[in-house]
């Protein structure tokens, strides 16, 4: 919990205004909230800047501003160089933090270093091997690098930690899937839904996979239900969802719109979810290109 987090962290600065690591860790929280568009990334990515370096102002010796530093160059500035040099910094000064190793693959899904993205996970959880966020991440670079059944095997992982924890029932979900079976796909993804206990959250992988297997209707019935979430929380992102959704219906005007849409509201994380194998079926479309162009990638 992202937000209760935060509360701590401001509780802790209110205790101790020095402490480099509250501001570093806040900045953290708040760059995870902007990049899964749960806050609008404008304000999101202002509040992790000023954290960033408030930080970074108190002690430079921390890996936690650093790390914040090279959230707001990944996904809201789309600076890819000085991303890099953030999360060298921060390996440097922290080897064993997992924060920079999350974001360093991520880094590398972008420059198209699949390979790296993988190894830099996989020598993470050698390094704590019971770190969920770090399992969950390494399963994700496993989708990446379209290596489905390792993917299954780290969900099932966590799942045995934790038999509710959502990202991981999702990430086996959209691995089931990706083999080729969406039926058993969707179980997955309405255990998911059911577990957000809202009616209208957590819904982009049963989108997809209702439409993968032909439900057209349901699939459409999701789409109408994002559109009410966005008029009732219309702080919040959920562009790539409707992108997701209108893609697998085989829509591609719609696709790109939704597409555009992440960009126009600095909804960084469009940068790496172009390279989910899932969207393998777009790079064809010049405007597949375009988006990259805009992201600053080509």
């Amino acid at each position: 919990d992202f937000r209760k987090a935060i509360e701590f962290f401001e509780q802790a600065i209110a205790i101790e205004p020095g402490y480099a690591q509250a501001y570093g860790m806040m900045a953290g929280a708040y760059s995870h909230l902007g990049a899964i568009g749960q806050i609008l990334p404008k304000t999101a990515f202002e509040l992790v800047r000023g954290y960033a370096d408030k930080a970074l102002e108190l002690d430079s010796s921390i890996a936690e501003g650093h790390i914040a530093k090279a959230g707001v160059y990944l996904f809201y500035d789309w600076k890819w160089a000085e991303a890099y040099e953030a999360l060298q910094k921060a390996m440097q000064i922290n080897p064993g933090a997992v924060q920079w190793s999350q974001l360093l693959s991520y880094y590398y899904i972008l420059m198209g270093q699949i390979d790296k993205a993988v190894k830099v996970m996989e020598d993470a959880e050698q390094l704590d091997p019971l770190s969920p966020p770090v399992s969950q991440t390494l399963g994700f670079m496993y989708m990446f690098a379209m290596r489905y059944d390792d993917a299954i095997r780290q969900a099932e992982k966590l799942l045995e930690m934790n038999p509710q924890m959502r990202t991981s029932i999702e990430l086996k979900g959209w691995a089931i899937g990706m083999k080729g079976d969406w039926e058993t796909a969707i179980k997955f993804f309405e255990e998911v839904h059911r577990l957000t206990n809202h009616p209208l959250k957590g819904l982009m992988g049963l989108g997809f996979a209702y439409a993968k297997t032909g439900n057209r209707e349901k699939a459409l019935d999701i789409i109408r239900k994002m559109e009410q979430r966005q008029l009732e929380e219309p702080d919040s992102v959920i562009d790539n969802d409707m992108a997701a959704v209108w893609y697998s219906l085989g829509n591609l005007d719609k696709t790109f719109y939704y597409l555009n849409q992440c960009v126009d509201k600095r909804m960084g994380p469009v940068s790496y979810i172009l390279e989910f194998p899932a969207y393998n079926g777009i790079k064809t479309d010049p405007r597949y290109k375009e988006i990259r162009k805009r992201i600053g990638i080509e």
